[in-house]
């Protein structure tokens, strides 16, 4: 019985953690889901307004509602409402632009950097 018990338990916890990628992906486009859901656990349930859970391949943050303007003033950006197409935000530090994918629910807010964006 031992023989099978340990093989049996991998097997769930690779499947386990497969879905779970899957499921970060899907709904967070972050990677790493362990990333993802301590980046949730820290916005949903302490009193830190925002956090980076992904920078490579591209940057991704968790905010609470009202604290993502925060974390890009923060940065030294600043938003250009005349370039702003739907949920794409184009933000500014004087030198350079970035657009940003946002996304907004009842709960929190999420920031998806472009990284091919050309000025």
């Amino acid at each position: 019985m031992k023989k099978f018990l340990i093989p049996t338990l991998i097997i769930i916890f690779i499947i386990l953690f497969f879905g779970a990628t899957i499921f970060s992906i899907y709904k967070f486009e972050v990677f790493n889901p362990i990333s993802s859901c301590f980046g949730m656990l820290q916005i949903l349930f302490t009193d830190k307004e925002y956090t980076v859970v992904q920078r490579i391949p591209y940057k991704v943050v968790f905010a609470k509602l009202g604290s993502f303007e925060k974390y890009i003033n923060k940065q030294g950006f600043y938003e250009i409402e005349e370039e702003r197409m739907g949920a794409d935000f184009i933000y500014s530090d004087g030198n350079k632009k970035e657009r940003v994918y946002r996304r907004i629910n009842a709960y929190y807010a999420i920031g998806i950097w472009d990284n091919n964006y050309k000025q």
